[in-house]
Parts: C-alpha cells; sequence; structure tokens
C-alpha cells in the first residue's frame, strides 16, 4: 500500500496531543557532522558522512571482511539492520582504532545499539524524496522500573521508490530491552526484523565487447516487472558487561539470518550499436545464517601514572548457506533506455549448494595507558577455521586453517596536543561471496590472510580542532570475475596510501569535517591467470574526498545551513585496465529548523543532493556496471514527544 507523506505527517501531528512530553531527545538532535570524531565515517540516526563506509575502507570492504562488532563484540551479520535498534556505526581506521582489542585490517565496523533512558520518550519520524518514497518510523524509550528496566521499540514502514526506477515496499520493527540489576552491570537485548516485498531486480549492464556503456537515462527501470524479489532478515541477541572492580566481563551471543525468496537478478547486455539483449537471472531462493559471539574478560593493574590492562578472549561464529540452483533466459531485446516487458518464461532451477563454515579463535591482550606518555596495545590470536561446501554432483569439499595473528599499535605523545601513531595487523578474513551476474553465482568464497601496516600523526592545536594525517599498507589476494565468468581469486592485490582527516568548530556556529585518501593500489595476477591483469584493482580510484559543513545562523539559531563536496576519481572499468570510467564530484546543500510543537521539539530538514546532476558510470566488477543517483530532494520531520 503506497503511504502519502501528507497523509503521515496529518495522523503524527494529531496525536502529539495525546501523548507525555519527552524527556530527551531521540531524532531531533541526529546530526553526523556535530557527531562526527573524524571524517573517516559516522552515522547517527539517518545521516551518514565520511571518507569510508562498511563498503569501503582503504579500498577494501571491512562488511564483506566480516570486521563487524557489536558494542564492541565480534558479531556476524547475514540479515541486515537498521535504525530501529542501531543509534549509529563509527568506521575505526587510523587513531580511531587505537586500543581497540583485537583490531583487524582495513578497520572495523562498530556498531551501537539503542539504549533506553529512563524517562519516557516517543519520536515519530516521516520522509519524502523526490523520487516518490515516503517513510514512517515510530521509535519510543519505555522506563519499566526507574533506572533499572527499560526497553527501546519501533517499526518503520517503507514505501520505496529508488533512483534506478524501481522500487519495494518494506517494513522494519526491533526492540531493545536494557536491564541494570546492579552497579555496573548491563544487558541489553534485541531483536529486528526487516522484510521487503516486491523488490525490482537492479539492472546491471553488460557490455559485449571491451567498450563503456553509452550514457544511461538514469531514474528509468527496463523491467520487466515481474523480475522482483522478496526477502527478510532477523537478528537478535543478548549482550552486556559487569565493572566488579579491577575486573571487567562482557560477553555477547548473536544470531543473524537472511532469507530470500525465488528472485532474479536482471542484465543488461549492451551490444556495439547502443542495442540490448535482456537476459533475467532467475533463482530459487537463498538461506544464510549464523550464530556468532564473544566472551571478555580484562583485569586492570594500576601502577602509579601506568595503568595495565590484561584481556582474555574467546570469539567464534558458524554459519550455514544455502544458494545456487538458478537459471537464466534471454527473454528479449529493445533499445538501451526502454523498457521491456514480456510474460515470464519458464525457468528450470537446479540442486543448490550448502555451506559450512566454523571459526573458533582465542585470543590474548595487554595494553599500557602510560599517563603524559601514550599507550600501547599488543595482542595475540589463535583462530581455526573450517569451511565444508557440497556442490551439487560432487563430493563434499572441506578446508582447515590454523593460524596466529598478532597486532600490535601505539601511541605516543611528542607535545601537547600532538600524536604519533602506529600499528601492525593480521588477519583471517571472509572474502564475501560471488554476485548474481556470476558463472559460480552466490558461491562463497574462501577465508584469506590479510595484513596492514599504518602510521600517523593526531593534531589538535586548538580546542575542538583535530587534524590526521596517516600512511598505510595493505596487502591481500586479488578478487574478481575472470573470463570463464567465475568470482575469486586472480592474485595479490596491495594498497598504499595517505588520508586525511579534519574536524573543526571554526566558530561556535560554523563545524567542518572534511577528510580524503590518496590510494595507490596495485595487483600482481597470478601465473595461472589465462587473461591478462592489468597492474590495478578494479574501481579503485586514486582519490576520494569529503567535504561537509554546518552553519548555524547567528542571528537565527533555529535555522542551520549545511552544505557537502563529495569527489571521486575516476577508475579502471575492467580487468586488464584497457578501460577507464571517469569519476565526478557531486555537491549538495540543505537547512534544518528546530522549532517547537506543543512545547514538543521538532526538526524540520531539507536536503538537495547532487546539485549539477553530475553523472557517472560505475564498474561494480570488471565489465558490469551501475551508475550514480542523479539531482534528487529528500525532506523530513523528526519529532520528540
Amino acid at each position: 500500500m503506497s503511504i502519502h507523506p501528507r497523509t503521515l505527517l496529518a495522523g503524527l501531528l494529531a496525536s502529539a496531543a495525546l501523548l507525555p512530553a519527552a524527556a530527551q531527545a531521540q531524532n531531533t538532535d541526529d546530526n553526523a557532522v556535530e557527531s562526527a570524531e573524524d571524517a573517516f565515517g559516522t552515522s547517527t540516526g539517518h545521516e551518514t558522512i565520511g571518507v569510508y563506509d562498511e563498503g569501503n575502507v582503504r579500498g577494501f570492504s571491512p562488511g564483506n571482511a566480516g570486521n563487524y562488532r557489536l558494542e564492541g563484540l565480534y558479531f556476524d551479520i547475514q540479515g541486515g539492520m537498521g535504525n530501529r535498534v542501531l543509534d549509529g556505526s563509527t568506521i575505526r581506521v587510523g587513531p580511531a582504532a587505537q586500543g581497540y582489542a583485537f583490531p583487524a585490517p582495513t578497520g572495523i565496523v562498530d556498531l551501537q545499539l539503542k539504549k533506553a533512558g529512563d524517562k519516557l520518550a516517543v519520536s515519530p519520524f516521516v520522509s519524502a524524496d523526490s523520487f516518490g518514497s515516503a517513510t514512517l518510523e515510530m521509535d519510543a524509550q519505555i522506563p519499566l522500573a526507574g533506572k533499572e528496566l527499560a526497553v527501546t521499540a519501533g517499526f518503520g514502514l517503507y514505501n520505496n521508490e529508488y533512483a534506478n526506477g524501481g522500487g519495494s515496499k518494506a517494513y522494519s520493527v526491533g526492540v531493545v530491552p536494557r536491564w541494570r540489576p546492579a552497579k555496573g552491570v548491563e544487558l541489553l537485548a534485541f531483536f529486528n526484523r526487516q522484510q521487503f516485498s516486491d523488490e525490482t531486480a537492479q539492472q546491471l549492464y553488460v557490455p559485449t565487447g571491451n567498450f563503456l556503456p553509452p550514457r544511461i537515462e538514469r531514474d528509468r527501470y527496463p523491467g520487466p516487472d515481474w523480475a522482483t524479489n522478496s526477502s527478510h532478515s532477523d537478528t537478535w541477541g543478548l549482550t552486556g558487561h559487569a565493572h566488579l572492580g579491577n575486573w571487567t566481563l562482557r560477553g555477547g551471543l548473536f544470531h543473524s539470518a537472511y532469507d530470500g525468496d525465488p528472485g532474479h537478478s536482471n542484465i543488461v547486455l549492451i551490444n556495439p550499436d547502443s542495442s540490448t539483449d535482456r537476459l533475467i537471472f532467475a533463482n530459487p531462493g537463498n538461506h544464510s545464517a549464523s550464530w556468532s559471539g564473544e566472551l571478555r574478560l580484562s583485569r586492570r593493574f594500576a601502577d602509579g601514572p601506568r595503568q595495565h590492562l590484561i584481556t582474555g578472549s574467546i570469539r567464534g561464529r558458524s554459519i550455514d548457506a544455502t544458494y545456487g540452483g538458478g537459471d537464466s533466459r534471454i527473454i528479449g531485446s529493445a533499445p538501451l533506455n526502454a523498457p521491456l516487458q514480456v510474460p515470464r518464461p519458464t525457468f528450470t532451477f537446479g540442486p543448490q549448494t550448502g555451506d559450512e563454515t566454523r571459526q573458533l579463535s582465542g585470543a590474548l591482550g595487554y595494553s599500557l595507558a602510560w599517563k603524559g606518555i601514550g599507550e600501547l596495545t599488543l595482542g595475540l590470536q589463535r583462530t581455526h577455521y573450517v569451511k565444508r561446501v557440497a556442490n551439487p554432483g560432487v563430493l563434499v569439499t572441506s578446508g582447515t586453517s590454523n593460524v596466529t595473528l598478532p597486532s600490535a599499535s601505539a601511541a605516543l605523545n611528542l607535545a601537547k596536543g600532538l600524536t604519533a601513531y602506529g600499528s601492525f595487523v593480521r588477519g583471517l578474513e571472509d572474502a564475501g561471496s560471488a554476485p548474481g551476474y556470476a558463472a559460480n553465482a552466490y558461491q562463497v568464497l574462501p577465508a584469506i590472510r590479510t595484513k596492514q601496516y599504518d602510521v600517523g600523526l593526531r593534531w589538535s592545536p586548538v580546542n575542538d580542532t583535530t587534524l590526521i594525517a596517516g600512511y598505510f599498507w595493505i596487502a591481500k589476494p586479488f578478487i574478481d570475475i575472470d573470463q570463464a565468468g567465475r568470482f575469486g581469486l586472480l592474485g595479490d592485490e596491495t594498497h598504499q596510501g595517505f588520508e586525511f582527516s579534519i574536524t573543526s568548530n571554526v566558530t561556535k556556529d560554523l563545524r567542518v569535517v572534511a577528510g580524503g585518501v590518496y590510494l595507490d593500489p596495485s595487483v600482481k595476477a597470478a601465473p595461472s591467470i589465462a587473461q591478462p591483469v592489468g597492474k590495478r584493482p578494479v574501481n579503485q580510484m586514486k582519490f576520494r574526498s569529503r567535504f561537509n559543513v554546518n552553519w548555524t545562523l547567528p542571528f537565527a539559531r533555529a535555522l542551520t545551513l549545511d552544505a557537502y563536496v563529495n569527489h571521486d576519481d575516476g577508475v579502471f572499468a575492467n580487468v586488464d585496465n584497457s578501460l577507464f570510467a571517469p569519476g565526478s564530484t557531486r555537491i549538495g546543500m540543505g537547512a534544518r529548523y528546530k522549532f517547537k510543537l506543543g512545547g514538543k521539539p521538532v526538526t524540520a530538514r531539507v536536503t538537495l543532493f547532487n546539485i549539477f546532476n553530475a553523472y557517472e558510470v560505475i564498474p561494480v566488477a570488471s565489465g558490469v556496471y551501475s551508475y550514480n543517483t542523479r539531482r534528487n530532494v529528500q525532506a523530513w520531520l523528526a519529532m520528540d514527544l
């Protein structure tokens, strides 16, 4: 059912008088620019900024690598999570990873749960955009027993219209009970469910020769209408900590599951004359579920100006996945930007692949914090990793890895406000799974060995201003699609580069968050690879920058103006580096206005994205393309009632 934003707003305003006054803001104060401690990646509420995100840190994906933490604890996520249970996330690289227990190469995606306060607050949120999307969310924090027991709960309804012309219907529900049975003890449980229905399959463009796609008309879904997907994900768990004098016990146990109904991938094959053949890949559905968690015990020792911390940890995960068995059909031909509507052909599904991953790690860490001098963190992990794959028609294959993973980081105070930092990390990471358009679609790739070095400086010349400049070097296997259409390991990939961040309250009303990364990625192909492999990996830009500014008008303090400038360099578009896709610079601006409605805080916000409608074709793999989002407007209204 379509949700009209005016209908949502009218209902919310009518209910405002029936609700008690809020004790604290939940939605109305969300502002990623104000919250960011650096420019490397911050998400809070409905806003996200930063040079990096869970899909790209220093040119790699910490999300695909399994480098998630929930409340600082090891967490394997299979299904999606959203604003119902999450308060935000932080990308931990550089100084933000210093002192972090048992880090991982390419950074950590640190997720934070919503934690209810001890007073009632209800926070509705409505939004709409120029694509036609409409959203209604309602969250509440409810005290049940004073400061001891409280719960956060909420739901979201979504009528999504996507930038590619497609859409979906979705909903989400979530709940986070918080229990504080004694001083220094806190337990958090959570449950989150997301469901997407009739989601149109994103179109991917695959030229049949060595050329880039012609300019694609954005916001136009090429069809067919029946090529949709439906899915749901459930994630739940329990986490908590207990501070017992010099001892701290932390633990978490999590379950995450994703179920995809029979669905489709929408492939547009582009011929040299710009005509297209339309390929639909259908699959009988796929499923993945995991258990993960960590138990961590720490003991602190005071020694004058020195604080010693010894930490022991056991963490693990168990993943079961089923995928594959799909079939494909050419359903017709059409001009590049024309929709194609034809009846759904008969697809013949085959048996599916079963995949099991088991991983158990024990770790021991030592940290030294020396007042006025700096800090040192050493860690050692021993990991036992087992993968079993049952492909149709062949014997079950399995592999076992037992690896020792050291890590070390240090920060040294050079002068007042000036700190030097450095780290070394070895890792064993997931390599993700093959995309739906690959010949080995959805196959889970084996774990890979990784390593990373970084060094840098963090300088705070004045209050409320921090500058970070660092160098990093990362080595991983090179993963892409080969001439046979299979997605897998093709050699070795090294990323080295420089990153910088500036966060500053230039005045009490003007805040700037800016950062960038200069990346020198390189590939060394394995001798057994038949196809030519260029020096540069696919879709790895040399320079990427983000600039964000907030200005609260001194003569109208209820009004805050903001703007951003995002730049991405061009990238090589195929494995042999014979094609280069230009980059783009996108500029946007917005405003937020805070006011009271019946004595309750309300924030109205409007944002114009990609003002000059910059166009960019994006290689998502070698010879496979998507495109960026065109100019659009989003408006939302957040209330704390």
